[in-house]
C-alpha cells in the first residue's frame, strides 16, 4: 500500500510537488545569498539543493523520493536562513584552520547527507507506516531542537567557523545547561532520519558514522578554542555538562 496515496494521487502530481520544492528552495537560497553572499552559505545551500533536483530520480517509489525532497527542503531552509542571519564576512578566513575544518568537519557531513539522499532516491522498497513514523519523529525532533538551540545561542555565538566576536560570552544555560553541543545533537537526529530513509543498515550506519566523525572533529577543535577563550569557566562547564545527551557523560 502506498503510504502517501492520499497525497500523491498519481506520478504526475508527485513530479509537480518535486518541482515546486526545488523552485521554492532555490528562491529562498537565492534570497539568502542576495542578503548575505559568502562561501559558507553557498556550500550549505548546494548541499540541500542537489537532492531537490527533480531529474535523475532513480527508481524509488514516489513517496520515498518525496520524503527525501521534503527533508532537504525543510532542513535546507532552516540552515540557509540561520546562516544568512548569523554569518559575517570577517568570520571567513581561508587559512589553514578553515581548510582543516572544511575537510575534517564539513566534508564528512556533506558526504553523509548527499549520499543518503541519493541512495534513498534509488531504493525500490515502499515506505511502511512504522518507517514513516520513525522518520517523521526523528526529523521533527531534530529540526525543532536545532531551531531552539540556535535561537538560544543567538547571532553572536552561532557561526559556521570557529571564531569569537566582541562581547561574546559562554553559553551555559537552557539547552546548553543539559548538553554542551545541542545544535550538533539536533543535527544528528536529522542525520538519523536521513539514515532511515535509505532503508539500508549498511548505508545508514555508514552515513551516521561519517556525520558523527565530522561533528567530533569539529567538537575537538571547538572545545580547544573555547578553553583558550574562556579558561577555567569553560573547564568547569565541561566537567559538569555532558557532550551529546543529558545525563550521559
Amino acid at each position: 500500500m502506498y503510504v502517501f496515496k492520499w497525497l500523491l494521487g498519481d506520478s504526475v502530481t508527485a513530479i509537480l510537488l518535486l518541482q515546486i520544492n526545488f523552485v521554492f528552495f532555490s528562491a529562498i537560497f537565492l534570497f539568502c545569498l542576495f542578503r548575505n553572499f559568502n562561501f559558507n552559505i553557498v556550500l550549505v545551500g548546494i548541499t540541500y539543493l542537489l537532492p531537490l533536483v527533480p531529474f535523475w530520480l532513480g527508481s524509488a517509489p514516489a513517496e520515498r523520493i518525496l520524503i527525501v525532497s521534503y527533508c532537504n527542503l525543510i532542513f535546507g531552509i532552516i540552515e540557509v536562513v540561520f546562516f544568512s542571519l548569523t554569518e559575517r564576512p570577517e568570520d571567513i578566513k581561508f587559512n589553514k584552520a578553515y581548510i582543516q575544518q572544511l575537510f575534517g568537519h564539513v566534508l564528512p557531513i556533506v558526504v553523509a547527507l548527499l549520499g543518503m539522499s541519493f541512495i534513498s532516491r534509488s531504493t525500490l522498497i515502499l515506505v511502511g507506516p512504522v518507517e514513516l513514523s520513525i522518520i517523521v519523529l526523528l526529523f521533527t525532533a531534530g529540526c525543532s531542537m536545532r531551531i531552539l538551540a540556535i535561537a538560544q545561542l543567538g547571532v553572536l555565538r552561532f557561526k559556521f567557523n570557529i571564531a569569537f566576536r566582541e562581547q561574546q560570552t559562554l553559553k551555559t544555560d537552557q539547552l546548553h545547561g543539559y548538553m554542551r553541543h545541542p545544535t550538533y545533537t539536533a543535527m544528528m537526529l536529522v542525520v538519523l532520519a536521513y539514515a532511515v530513509t535509505t532503508h539500508s543498515w549498511y548505508v545508514g550506519i555508514a552515513g551516521i558514522l561519517s556525520a558523527w566523525f565530522g561533528f567530533q572533529f569539529r567538537i575537538h577543535f571547538e572545545e580547544q578554542a573555547l578553553k583558550e577563550q574562556f579558561g577555567e569557566e569553560y573547564d568547569n562547564y565541561r566537567v559538569k555538562t555532558p557532550m551529546w545527551l543529558p545525563f550521559l557523560s
